[in-house]
């Protein structure tokens, strides 16, 4: 007998899991259902044990699973909250950055500005002119020695 009711309680929970996905909501339960259904459980075995130990165990279930589907949603919905409020900001952050004022948008026929710099562009990379010969990696004439490795380094020639 005892077989059966475990039986029909984890089918129950199955059942009950699996009809939350809808149209508006594919991804199943949201922050709010997913915290009261796993509050009302951790709830309701709670208040089993502590029942239980008082001898009401039905009354310590029930009294559980109120107060930890409660909790539970509480906490669900200021989860989902929060994660609307991290999204919303880094909206705002993406489109500070994609709108700053030389990116702004021109309208039609305005003269193009261009960016007055203090000092021209130099090239500031150096020619490689040594390599080491076992790697393959070529650098710049004032190395010596491989920096990964600490072999000497040969001139290219």
């Amino acid at each position: 007998m005892k077989k059966q009711s475990y039986l029909a309680c984890f089918l129950a929970i199955l059942v009950l899991g699996s009809g939350c996905a809808s149209d508006t909501n594919p991804g199943g339960m949201t922050e709010r259902e997913g915290g009261a259904l796993l509050g009302g459980g951790l709830g309701a075995g709670l208040g089993a044990i502590i029942g239980n130990q008082t001898g009401h165990a039905g009354a310590g279930t029930a009294i559980g699973a109120g107060a930890g589907l409660l909790a539970g949603a509480l906490i669900g919905e200021s989860q989902r909250r929060q994660k609307e409020n991290t999204k919303e900001a880094i909206r705002k952050e993406m489109m500070q950055q994609q709108y700053q004022p030389q990116y702004a948008p021109q309208p039609y026929g305005a003269p193009q500005q261009q960016p007055a710099y203090s000092q021209p562009l130099q090239p500031t990379q150096e020619m490689n002119t040594v390599y080491n010969p076992r790697t393959g990696q070529t650098f710049p004439s004032r190395y010596k020695y491989d920096p990964n490795t600490g072999e000497e380094l040969t001139p290219i020639r």
